[in-house]
């Protein structure tokens, strides 16, 4: 026991520690951070305890100047990971669950647009090339020629078209002056599958705002169906 609670063992214990907390991160920077301190905790014992350092010094060294790269590459990116100021709080929220940087990297897949009243969006059947996110303005949707709904900031427009890779179930236009988000679905794609948080984190926004949209579709056809009372 006594030999256990060593200042030279309990460094070697508080390497593996930290190492084992690294497995459980999901944040990437913060996983690569602990490595590289487990790590270098690691390198410490060795030379406390006047191990041979010909096999795990070498081997420690290249795994810490690994995440180091990695780390750095981060850094950058987080450097550029600026959002607009005047989006930043809508553009969070609506893709809540992905960190600023990944948020940008959706944003390089993007195309920054404005409409006006009267500008179509998507056609109902036809092809959709893109997604769409509303940053400021109004559309109006409509099928078979009936009005179903009116989005405004923070709706996504295209995202049955965009899930499913079939065409428009309805045709949208601009009501109001807007500023739209346009995401390439060509684009998209290869930012998604470099990260498949970013991927799964998608589906899980425009399935939600997908589900509103169906919620307030059927609060619409049931007040409708009220009956006026005198």
């Amino acid at each position: 026991m006594d030999s256990f609670i060593t200042p030279t063992d309990l460094t070697e214990h508080l390497s593996y520690v930290v190492i084992a907390i690294s497995y459980f991160l999901t944040n990437m920077f913060w996983l690569r951070t602990a490595a590289v301190i487990g790590l270098g905790l690691e390198i410490l014992y060795f030379s406390l305890t006047k191990t041979s350092l010909h096999t795990g010094l070498p081997w420690d060294t290249v795994f810490i100047l690994i995440n180091v790269y990695e780390l750095a590459l981060l850094l950058r990116e987080r450097a550029n990971a600026r959002l607009p100021s005047e989006d930043a709080l809508m553009l969070r929220r609506a893709f809540e669950g992905l960190d600023d940087t990944q948020i940008a990297k959706l944003l390089r897949a993007a195309d920054w647009k404005t409409f006006a009243p009267g500008d179509l969006i998507t056609r109902q059947d036809a092809p959709v090339d893109a997604l769409y996110f509303i940053l400021s303005g109004r559309a109006k949707v409509e099928v078979d020629g009936h009005t179903v709904a009116h989005l405004d900031n923070g709706a996504f427009i295209g995202e049955i078209a965009y899930l499913t890779g079939n065409p428009a179930t309805a045709r949208v236009t601009v009501e109001e002056p807007a500023r739209m988000l346009a995401f390439s679905r060509m684009r998209m794609a290869k930012v998604t599958a470099s990260d498949k948080q970013i991927n799964g984190i998608l589906f899980q926004v425009l399935g939600r705002d997908l589900a509103q949209k169906m919620r307030q579709s059927n609060t619409r056809k049931v007040l409708e169906r009220e009956p006026v009372m005198p």
